[in-house]
């Protein structure tokens, strides 16, 4: 009995911890950086337009617009999410030219 219980335990323990093991329904990975040159802005409201739109798109995790430098950055879980977010901010009327990727921190 005591064996048992003690098997019991250390099978457990584990999953009580919150540890996922080796569970291959747990996968995380990380958002794909896209960057847009976005010709047409003149204001802040054509950034707070652009952020909200782009914002809805199924698959973005996050964007930013910069003013000054005619550019979105946007955040996606994957590359094909790239297609609706220039289609959403070209529907606003904004040229939109894909840019190639970056460095990180850039």
């Amino acid at each position: 009995m005591r064996t048992l219980l003690l098997t019991l335990l250390v099978t457990l323990l584990p999953m009580a911890c919150g540890d996922s093991g080796n569970d291959a329904r747990v996968t995380t990975t990380a958002p794909v950086a896209l960057r847009f040159q976005v010709d047409g802005m003149h204001c802040g409201g054509c950034v707070d337009a652009i952020t909200d739109k782009v914002k809805r798109v199924d698959g973005v995790v996050d964007c930013r617009v910069s003013l000054d430098q005619r550019q979105a950055d946007v955040a996606v879980r994957d590359t094909q999410s790239g297609a609706a977010v220039q289609k959403a901010i070209e529907g606003l009327g904004y040229k939109v030219t894909p840019l190639p990727p970056t460095a990180a921190g850039t």
